[in-house]
């Protein structure tokens, strides 16, 4: 069995604890997974630094699991769009089982390579594009089927999993080896292993939009607002970054149609083609543009 598989002795007659120890002895697992992203912060800048460029010119992020990681690497790429504006095409994610696949288990689905690697050359990857292919175990057919088939178009992979020499790690070109170990309940990886996929989709995904500017100071300036509070959030990012009153920002929004970063560089110019022209110079750096 894997190290995610293992059964510890730490936690033998866990059902015979009091409630309170073994909600002690969770959070102190999941705890102990984060921490253990810290072993991996090379590779992880490694990563940011390589999809950059890449993203840049023109490539897609494509994410890829089943079960449990490929409902949270799916839930990655859906944020993607309404936090930073990143093109709805440019962000796709492959689950086993397809769409049926969110809200129940679909038997056999992940055992079966060939229709990863059909997945994949569905979305005829490039040496541009960048795949994220999640597996505790490392050793997940149909997430291996789409790794393998990114591989073989050049594209750029990057394997999250909990153990070490998987054939996951073995074959992508980035690995990301969050050594989370067995599980409170063994074999349970939406527990430990899930976490730490989950932190570093966050890590990787947060920090790639930044380098894309997509952000200003702690700001998402990206952001897609589609009702009150996102409206509202808007509204007070413009009035932060550029000192005016919420009445003057609320204006800019309606001129720009709710963009935040364009509304912010037309408070200083007075003018939205001028707006859109500097922001088109500066490559959406907004820094720059108020500079």
């Amino acid at each position: 069995m894997t190290d995610t598989e293992n059964k510890s002795e730490k936690y033998n007659k866990l059902d015979l604890w009091d409630t309170k120890t073994i909600l002690d002895t969770i959070l102190e697992s999941q705890l102990n997974a984060i921490a253990s992203i810290k072993l991996i912060s090379d590779e992880l800048e490694l990563t940011v630094t390589k999809a950059v460029p890449l993203l840049e010119a023109g490539g897609r992020l494509i994410f890829a699991g089943a079960g449990t990681s490929g409902r949270i690497a799916a839930q990655e790429c859906a944020e993607l769009y309404p936090t930073f504006s990143w093109p709805k095409n440019k962000a796709h994610f492959l689950l086993a089982g397809g769409q049926k696949a969110f809200s129940e288990a679909i038997e056999n689905a992940e055992d079966n390579i060939a229709q990863g690697e059909h997945d994949a050359e569905k979305l005829k990857p490039t040496a541009k594009d960048i795949f994220i292919c999640c597996a505790a175990s490392g050793r997940t057919p149909y997430t291996l089927g789409v790794m393998r088939t990114a591989n073989l178009s050049g594209s750029l992979t990057i394997g999250i999993s909990s153990v070490a020499q998987s054939p996951l790690l073995n074959e992508a070109k980035i690995k990301l080896n969050a050594k989370t170990g067995a599980e409170v309940i063994a074999g349970s990886t939406r527990m430990k292993a899930g976490t730490a996929q989950k932190v570093i989709l966050n890590m990787l995904t947060t920090s790639i939009m930044i380098r894309l500017n997509r952000t200003y100071d702690s700001y998402m300036i990206d952001l897609v607002a589609t009702n009150e509070k996102l409206n509202s959030r808007a509204i007070k990012i413009v009035a932060g970054i550029c000192n005016v009153t919420t009445e003057s920002a609320k204006e800019s929004l309606v001129i720009c149609k709710g963009k935040v970063k364009l509304a912010c560089v037309y408070l200083k110019y007075k003018d939205l083609k001028t707006a859109e022209e500097i922001l088109l110079e500066h490559a959406g750096n907004l820094r720059k543009c108020l500079e």
